[in-house]
């Protein structure tokens, strides 16, 4: 176990606990200057918008490149999300142990050999490969909140998440613009990673224990067969394969919630899970995940199609896929801007219904009408709006329902939540546009509209559970 550490109250010792200088540009005798912390996270996580942003609208460019399908693009997406729900509560309660610091120096890391990686793959295999290590970028957001609860305080740190957010979805919009290369992105990781090291402080605030490393294969079993048994869904490999594999992760994944129900130091606290003033906040993550990412490799595949060669889609280039996902960042970055705002006026349920109704709302008006650019406009900037708003509420909304020391163990589940549920639909989806398909590798349009109408259900759902939420002092 590391040794108890100073509260944020004590004096500064001279050094951090990861064994480097305190910088005095962060720090004054006997407190935290906390301006240039929050303004170097929310670098980070302008930087983290910009992969975000980017990445999928370089997609298509290397499904060509490489010579895979819409099925597979899907694959590609979902496995980062995969990847993200396995990593991010290991990571995370790695972080409450032993530094959020460190373990973020650790996932800058690996994203950064993930989209070198990326930049040199010759086939969808390597791809993949690169993938899994970028599936490592969600790990840094509640690393962050982890971060600045410990040396903020609570209520100051909620408001601060509304500035990481905001400036992850004006990355987003960055990169939706420049279009960077992978060979950009990982120059771009490059500079944020020495940034982190060098000016970052450690978290002060330890939590007792250890990790639950059955747990964690168990979680990685489980999410990996449940995976597997979706994409393969709508290949050729058979339903016998399909069902054999989704038997094994129901197996996989009941032993792993009996297993966190026994062991005193759990990976996912399923019990904080199952609690009345957090389970609803959890369902709502889930969900908003579907509305986040369900249709992102979809949407874009069927604007990149050729309605020559396809009888639908828009024949986009990388230019008008970059204008075109701007409305929905732009409305998630407005969301984010003013969530606190309306939640303080009118109370933080029906701001979360709201959103959740304007998502529904945006798929729905998508699944009406999509055969021409300007259709996607009003409802993907809606769709985003209503996004933009759960990410920015939620997080504080879980926080304060949090005790301190499992700030970062509970903001883990909740990404790990509204990860899983982009790996969940991108399985989802592939399985969708494999079976729908005119030929190999090509879908129907009737597949992309029952994903489009399938976020929309989800996103209806929200709007229940939101309203249901209990008012916490």
């Amino acid at each position: 176990m590391p040794p108890k550490q100073p509260l944020p109250s004590s004096p500064t010792p001279p050094f951090s606990p990861a064994g480097t200088p305190r910088r005095p540009s962060l720090t004054v005798p006997g407190r935290l200057r906390v301006h240039p912390l929050v303004g170097l996270l929310v670098l980070v996580e302008f930087a983290s918008g910009i992969l975000q942003g980017g990445y999928p609208i370089l997609l298509p460019h290397l499904a060509d490149t490489l010579h895979f399908g819409a099925g597979d693009q899907a694959v590609v997406l979902g496995v980062e999300f995969l990847v993200a729900g396995i990593a991010v509560p290991v990571v995370s309660r790695l972080g409450d142990l032993h530094g959020h610091r460190r373990l973020l120096l650790a996932t800058l890391a690996l994203t950064l050999l993930g989209y070198v990686a990326t930049a040199l793959a010759t086939n969808l295999p390597f791809l993949l490969a690169g993938r899994v290590l970028a599936g490592m970028l969600p790990c840094w957001l509640p690393l962050e909140f982890a971060i600045l609860r410990d040396r903020l305080g609570e209520e100051r740190g909620g408001h601060a998440v509304g500035l990481l957010v905001g400036s992850l979805t004006f990355g987003s919009i960055v990169g939706a613009v420049l279009r960077p290369d992978a060979w950009a992105m990982a120059l771009l990781l490059a500079l944020a990673l020495p940034t982190v090291w060098r000016w970052v402080p450690e978290s002060a605030a330890r939590a007792r224990g250890r990790i639950d490393w059955p747990g964690a294969v168990l979680l990685s079993a489980g999410l990996g067969l449940l995976f597997g048994g979706f994409t393969s869904a709508g290949k050729s490999t058979g339903p016998v394969l399909t069902a054999a594999l989704l038997l094994g992760a129901a197996a996989a994944l009941a032993l792993f919630v009996r297993h966190e129900l026994r062991t005193d130091a759990p990976t996912v606290d399923v019990r904080m899970m199952a609690r009345p003033a957090t389970a609803p906040v959890f369902v709502l993550s889930f969900l908003l995940g579907c509305a986040l990412y369900g249709a992102q490799s979809p949407t874009l595949s069927y604007q990149s199609a050729d309605p020559a060669e396809t009888g639908y889609g828009l024949d986009a280039g990388s230019q008008l896929l970059g204008l075109l996902s701007l409305p929905a960042v732009l409305g998630a970055m407005a969301g984010a801007l003013c969530a606190h705002r309306l939640g303080r006026r009118f109370g933080a349920r029906p701001v979360l219904a709201c959103g959740f109704a304007l998502s529904a709302a945006g798929y729905g008006a998508i699944c009406l009408g999509h055969a021409a650019a300007w259709q996607f406009v009003a409802p993907t900037a809606c769709a985003g709006l209503g996004g933009g708003l759960g990410l920015t509420l939620l997080p504080g909304l879980l926080m304060r329902r949090l005790p301190l020391e499992q700030t970062g163990v509970g903001t883990g589940v909740y990404n790990t939540l509204k990860t899983l549920a982009g790996a969940a639909a991108g399985a989802a989806g592939a399985a969708l546009l494999d079976t729908l398909a005119l030929r190999a590798g090509v879908p129907t349009e009737r597949a992309y509209v029952l994903v489009w109408a399938l976020c929309a259900v989800l996103c209806g759902v929200g709007v229940p559970v939101a309203l249901a939420l209990r008012e916490e002092r």
